[in-house]
């Protein structure tokens, strides 16, 4: 099994426009609006703000350890989502630097391997619906994805590829076939092949263009790192 460890490079999460993720607590008006959780993803240092008060983090704490099988092993602390909302960022960052474009239509996906050496990981970025495939420290592809919709949930934070199956059939959706599917909690949350319509719309999976979900698919490893942020 490979080794599970966060791979930063020095400056790697160096932006330079701010961009947060949080959740808000609406339980009287719109005046009473608090943030709990929120994350500059545009700041280096490993830190996280609630309700105002910025709290660090260390390596440690967004660094998978143990045994992953049955897809209990995640990390969705406020840190791993604050380290995952980092990444998210800069992997839109990297798509620009390196595509050479600011948005990518659905069902389409950029890919360049020329290069590229190294553990792979997957960044997912929510809020841009788009998912970014790294081979060590080098972008390899991006893709537009398809997360959850309204009253379903994608989670955020540091999850391990723990189980692969070339097609999977969703017991809980009438059989809904699911190619190149990598398992990534024991929810049945899920990085696969199927309908992206280039906005949310799926009961939690992460669906992608299926020629992308080919590709992750035959070079991700049970225990590759897949990083969710807002």
């Amino acid at each position: 099994m490979k080794q599970l460890a966060i791979v930063l490079a020095a400056g790697s999460l160096v932006l330079t426009t701010p961009v947060s993720a949080s959740e808000t607590n609406t339980e009287n008006s719109e005046s009473d609006v608090r943030s709990e959780f929120s994350v500059d993803a545009s700041n280096l240092k490993r830190s996280y703000f609630f309700d105002g008060v910025e709290y660090d983090y260390s390596r440690a704490e967004v660094t998978l350890l143990g045994d992953i099988s049955g897809g209990k092993n995640t990390l969705e602390t406020y840190a791993a989502r604050a380290e995952a909302a980092k990444q998210a960022e800069q992997g839109y960052r990297d798509m620009q630097e390196r595509f050479g474009v600011h948005e990518i239509a659905p069902n389409k996906f950029k890919w360049n391997d020329e290069g590229a050496k190294g553990e792979t990981r997957v960044v997912v970025s929510i809020s841009r619906q788009l998912a970014f495939f790294y081979k060590g420290d080098t972008l390899v592809g991006a893709a537009s994805v398809t997360t959850a919709r309204d009253g379903k949930l994608t989670p955020q934070g540091i999850f391990p590829v723990w189980m692969k199956k070339d097609i999977h059939y969703s017991k809980a959706y009438d059989n809904t076939p699911m190619p190149y599917t990598q398992f990534l909690d024991e929810y049945g949350i899920a990085l696969h092949a199927g309908p992206n319509p280039g906005y949310p719309a799926s009961a939690g999976c992460i669906r992608l263009p299926k020629e992308f979900a080919k590709r992750i698919y035959a070079m991700n490893e049970i225990g590759t790192e897949v990083l969710i942020g807002a």
